[in-house]
């Protein structure tokens, strides 16, 4: 008899993403002709800025090779992160900055740079639900913080916070604005997590995708503009161009740290995986050398859409909604047992006038057992006019199931 192989036991251990497991179900529903509108993932229907379009055209009219780029990243696009960071306040070096694909694979570098095997990091619960995953492929343990809506997700007990900490305990995991709550955390909460890294020497792992993104006059602060010069040696931005320039499919991103350390071992890793795109950093350049205004208009659009979906579905299901800061999500609790048959059953078994809805499970953005379960996330990145027929079918469906 012949042996049967076997996969490994970390990757037989990997979640589904929340986000992306019932894509099936939806091009079924398409296939019978369905409508879905898509709020379970977070890639917004803006067109993409002309200065980008431009760019790419300009590229390939004059490219004769696509060849590797250089690991850290294209010279000029290198030098375009720091003149963003330089426009909002912040005082990076050209060796301070590596290009990564992705805001994904900055996470990847950052945890494999702090962490070993069996080592911890500290999440805010919920938590963006790739985090998870991230470090299930590194073996690295994820120790989640819980969060109350009650508190508008917000950090209110830094005990809360210390008593979790072990000696296996490296980096804490702070991600602002917050995906999936749309939390802005505070000058005063960001110092809380910044007394605890000093307290008990662990690094800050500061995923700020959303950084500018906020709403109701809030700001958001990077954890460097926040830090005392010798507390940013312990700190790692991870950051991406993906929804502050609308340009999800490029995979651009960057992690950014003034630790030599930290960026000689990203470095090492960004030599063993070659090189981010070439084309991408070409084409992102020019509008990253003066995206902050584009960024303010994104934000007022964003707070136009969050008001337009909320308002609906709270009017249509008589609730209260948690109400996000920023970024462009929101978890919402529903009336209903288990979202994951609810998400799956809303493809597979409700349509009104041919249409329905994709939404994000909630039970996948918390690493405690039983949480979330009757949650969603929702990514409110369509037009209005899609938004409020799309929270409509959500009341209606909620009604129904």
């Amino acid at each position: 008899m012949a042996n049967i192989l076997s996969t490994s036991q970390r990757s037989q251990s990997l979640p589904s993403s929340p986000i992306r497991k019932l894509v099936p179900f939806a091009d079924a529903a398409k296939k019978r002709g369905i409508k879905v509108y898509y709020l379970n993932i977070g890639d917004p229907d803006f067109a993409t800025p002309q200065p980008v379009i431009r760019e790419l055209k300009k590229v390939s009219a004059d490219i004769k090779t696509v060849s590797y780029a250089n690991s850290q990243g294209v010279g000029e696009h290198l030098k375009s992160w720091v003149k963003y960071y330089k426009d909002c306040g912040i005082s990076i070096t050209y060796d301070e900055i590596n290009v990564t694909s992705g805001g994904s694979e900055a996470l990847m570098f950052a945890v494999s740079a702090t962490c070993d095997p069996n080592d911890e990091i500290l999440v805010f619960e919920p938590y963006y639900a790739n985090y998870f995953t991230f470090a299930r492929l590194l073996n690295v343990k994820v120790v989640p913080i819980a969060l109350e809506e009650k508190n508008a997700f917000h950090l209110v007990d830094k005990k809360q916070i210390e008593k979790k900490i072990t000696k296996n305990t490296k980096a804490i995991l702070f991600t602002n604005p917050n995906n999936p709550t749309g939390t802005v955390f505070s000058k005063k909460e960001i110092r809380i997590v910044l007394d605890l890294a000093v307290k008990h020497n662990l690094f800050i792992i500061a995923d700020e995708t959303y950084r500018g993104l906020c709403f109701d006059d809030k700001k958001s602060y990077s954890v460097l503009q926040v830090a005392r010069k010798e507390e940013t040696q312990r700190v790692i931005i991870c950051d991406s161009l993906s929804k502050r320039l609308n340009i999800c499919g490029a995979r651009i991103g960057a992690i950014i740290s003034k630790n030599t350390d930290v960026m000689s071992a990203v470095l090492k890793m960004a030599q063993a995986r070659l090189s981010a795109g070439l084309i991408e950093q070409r084409i992102a350049t020019p509008m990253l050398n003066n995206c902050l205004p584009y960024i303010g208009w994104l934000a007022k659009q964003y707070e136009k859409r969050r008001n337009t979906f909320l308002d609906t579905l709270e009017n249509k299901l008589k609730l209260k909604i948690h109400r996000p800061e920023g970024a462009f999500y929101t978890m919402v609790r529903l009336p209903v047992k288990n979202t994951d048959e609810f998400a799956k059953w809303l493809l597979t078994d409700f349509c009104d006038q041919g249409e329905t809805v994709m939404v994000a499970p909630g039970a996948g953005f918390y690493a405690t057992p039983n949480k979330g379960k009757d949650e969603i996330r929702v990514a409110f990145v369509l037009e209005e006019k899609k938004l409020k027929r799309a929270a409509q079918l959500l009341s209606l469906a909620v009604k129904k199931y």
